[in-house]
């Protein structure tokens, strides 16, 4: 497993302990975090390509939602 996947993890499960009752603010939530992003976070698997690029967009649009990875 590679660095963006498990930040990917770490990101989902965090909205997913925030939003886990309102599942409407789950959706939107992640649609926020991909649209910030650049790219659908939720779908990252082990066996992508562990690009930097990706890894600090989505380090930057988790923080910008009050997300520390």
């Amino acid at each position: 497993m590679g660095t963006l996947y498990d930040l990917c993890v770490r990101a989902g499960k965090e909205l997913e302990s925030r939003y886990g009752n309102d599942p409407i603010g789950l959706v939107r939530a992640k649609g926020e975090l991909a649209a910030k992003a650049g790219f659908l976070v939720t779908l990252v698997t082990p066996n992508d390509v562990d690009d930097q690029e990706k890894r600090e967009r989505l380090v930057r649009a988790a923080m910008e939602m009050g997300i520390q990875l």
